[in-house]
């Protein structure tokens, strides 16, 4: 199911010369819900960017590199969403400016089987 193609045609991300990846980002922000089997976590995010083989977003807990995630992604412009299942591909630690702000993590997941668009 091709249910973002609409969103992507103006919301291209800058072209770098030095990019290896292979195919292009998107900065958006779409509402998104995933669980870890693995860790029994579950919890809801948005996209920081996408790709149509993998998703940038932010999580509170740390997940283990190689994890399988649960995901879907609602449509913002319907009532629709999609079910995907993606692998941990790497997982960065940030915090705020304030030492006492929780610790989180933005990760990248790639996508298994299924593109978004």
């Amino acid at each position: 199911m091709k249910l973002f193609k609409n969103l992507f045609e103006f919301k291209k991300a800058p072209d770098f010369i030095n990019d290896r990846r292979d195919s292009k980002r998107y900065d958006i922000m779409l509402k998104l819900n995933y669980s870890c089997p693995e860790t029994k976590y579950s919890e809801e995010s948005l996209t920081k960017n996408i790709s149509k083989n993998g998703l940038r977003f932010q999580v509170n807990s740390r997940l283990p590199k190689g994890s399988l995630l649960d995901i879907q992604i609602e449509d913002p412009n319907s009532n629709k969403s999609m079910l995907l299942r993606g692998r941990v591909v790497w997982l960065e630690e940030f915090s705020g400016e304030e030492d006492s702000e929780a610790i989180r993590y933005e990760t990248g997941v790639n996508l298994l089987k299924k593109k978004l668009f």
